[in-house]
Formats: structure tokens, sequence, C-alpha cells
């Protein structure tokens, strides 16, 4: 069987890391690996630590390029890819750009797509934007979907997607940080209480970053021993502001964006996370941290069940409020970290092979 991994941003390459490790031990499934190129360093990065080696990179990323010009560029470059290739299947995780460009030259083609971490939903086309209407246009085209909890296996069922066609697997994100943990050393320093802030998306450009400023300073002067750690996005809708408005203030730590073990560390080694990231959703539970979500609506919503996170948006007060509640009340603590993984064991990528490999047998 000939299967075509394609990928073009750093949230994309996290999650099918080890679904590509899995496929690589089976000597029955051929492998390919395309790279559109959407967000260029950050993926090289990932790809040279766990020897990932792309049989086509595409270098789609232009300077200032805007939504249309990505999937201009990608639409352009990987069907020449595609059609030179013809695989049994292409896989596509996520909601990116790419993801939602490559599935609709695959349909084109008439080549089937499995889609990893199917079926999530905001319901809301403008949050986020445009990640909920990339998700569903490759619902409507994948061959097999698998998704990462019942939940999202049941969204795609009220959507009239065959039930032949979804699988429950788990999320590979889980498979991601077993892996990820294996290769970092920690080094915390067992006293220093720390706060991971990540926040970029479109919807909270302007007064929503405004708000999460507002609510850092103010924890600050509460707990003036705490210290923040935010790795500001290059976006100058967040970096300027963040800079103009925190550079210099002693326990506020601002860096570049981290590279995904130095986050992950990061994450390991904080009291407590506040982020509008969809993948920090995904990632917390893994390490029995507490979640701030910095949004008003989630397309992950067992995040919110399971305990691990509270959608809380960018109201200052809110946040300052119940970051305080976190770090004076333990029993509050305890239940926001108590919970069960809602994501899987950690098993994803295996259960995705097996399934791959008996599609294949029914062609």
């Amino acid at each position: 069987m000939h299967v075509a991994v394609v990928y073009g941003t750093r949230p994309e390459i996290i999650k099918l890391i080890p679904l590509i490790l899995e496929i690589k031990e089976h000597r029955d499934l051929k492998l390919s690996i395309v790279n559109t190129g959407q967000h260029k360093e950050m993926v090289h990065e990932l790809e040279q630590l766990f020897g990932i080696v792309p049989d086509y990179s595409l270098d789609i990323m232009r300077h200032d390029q805007t939504l249309t010009d990505i999937m201009k560029n990608v639409a352009i470059t990987v069907e020449p890819v595609l059609k030179e290739l013809r695989p049994d299947i292409v896989i596509l995780q996520g909601d990116t750009s790419t993801v939602a460009t490559v599935g609709t030259i695959c349909f084109y083609n008439k080549i089937p797509v499995g889609h990893v971490e199917a079926g999530l939903r905001s319901y809301n086309l403008e949050e986020p934007f445009p990640e909920e209407f990339n998700r569903r246009v490759i619902s409507i085209m994948a061959r097999l979907n698998f998704a990462p909890t019942a939940q999202s296996a049941d969204n795609l069922l009220r959507e009239g997607i065959p039930a032949e066609k979804i699988f429950v697997t788990g999320n590979t994100v889980v498979d991601m940080v077993r892996l990820a943990r294996q290769r970092i050393t920690q080094h915390s320093n067992g006293t220093e209480r720390k706060i991971l802030v990540t926040a970029h998306r479109r919807e909270n450009h302007g007064e929503g970053i405004d708000n999460i400023i507002a609510a850092i300073k103010e924890v600050s002067r509460l707990y003036p021993d705490l210290v923040f750690t935010w790795p500001v996005h290059p976006n100058p809708n967040v970096k300027q502001t963040v800079y103009q408005q925190l550079q210099g203030m002693k326990n506020i730590r601002l860096t570049d964006p981290m590279g995904y073990m130095d986050l992950i560390k990061e994450i390991d080694t904080s009291f407590l996370v506040w982020s509008d990231s969809g993948g920090i959703q995904e990632e917390c539970p893994s390490f029995k941290k507490p979640l701030l979500i910095l949004r008003n609506i989630t397309e992950r919503p067992e995040v919110v069940t399971s305990g691990f996170g509270e959608l809380i948006g960018t109201d200052t007060d809110r946040i300052v409020r119940r970051t305080v509640e976190l770090l004076s009340d333990n029993e509050s603590y305890r239940k926001m970290t108590s919970g069960k993984n809602p994501f899987g064991d950690g098993t994803a990528s295996r259960q995705i092979v097996d399934i791959l490999r008996d599609y294949y047998k029914q062609l």
C-alpha cells in the first residue's frame, strides 16, 4: 500500500511524526512524505530531530502572504506531485490551509484521503478562523476519518458521514508527548512557580491581547514571586503590543517562539497554563496541568469536561480571579488536575496503521 503523508505547519507535523514512524515499521507500506512549506523553519526543526526526510519540499511560504495566497500556492505545487505519486491514500492532519487545499486537490483527482484528528467542531465559522471552515471541508471528502474521541465521531455522524468511514483512535498528540518526554531532561529548580502564556489567534488580536496583558500585570502585582513565560508569536499584531507593554518587567519572560521540545518542557515545569492554542489544550492533560483557555468556545470540549481546561475568554477580571483561586486553593487545583486524559492512551498511531492496512485489503 502506497501512503502519502502531506503536511505544511508545525501543528500538523507534531501529530504526524508518531504516525510516520509507525508506518516506517511496516514493510508492506510504502511511504511518501510531502512538506508544503507553510511553516518552514519550525517544521524543519522537528524533521531533523526525529529523522523525517521529506520526498518533496515545496517551499510555498512567501512574506506577508494571505490565506488565499497559501491556498493558491499549495494547490499549484501539490497537484503535480500527487499526480506523479498516485498514492493509494493521502494522510492529512488537522485543519490548516494546507489540509483544506490538499484535500480538495485529492478530491478533484479521485485520490482517497485519510483525515487524522477528524470531527472537531466549534460550530462557529468565525472561531477559530479559518480552522473551523477547513476542518468541515476535509470531512466532506475524507474516505477515512480518524476521530480522536467519541464526541468527535458523534459530530461526524450528525453531519451525515457514514459510520463505516469513522474510527475512534485517540489523538496522536498523546503518542507524540510520549516520544518527546523520552528526549527531554527537566531543568526546573522545583521552587519557582511559573505560568506559561501563549496567545496568537486572530480573534484575540487587539482587545483580547490587551486584556491578557492587563491580567498578567495584575497577577504579577498580587504575586511578585510568580514568573510568567510568554513565547511571543511573530505576528506584528501580537508581538508589537506584547513587547511595548510588558518588556522590562522583572518577573515576565518574553521569548521568541519556542521549539517544540522547549515548549513541552515549559508545560511540564509550569504550575498553570494560559493559552488560546488548540494543541496545548490537548497536551496539558498529558502533563496533568490546569489550563485557562483564552477563547470563548472550543472545538475540544473534552478538555473542559475532563476538568483539565476551563473556558475563560479574554476578560481580564475572570482571568485574574480564576488564577488567584488556583494559586491559593489547593482543592481547586486538585480538581483541575485529577481527571483522566480524554485524548487516549498513546496508541493512536498504531490503531491508524492497522485501519489503513485493513482498508487496503478491501480495495
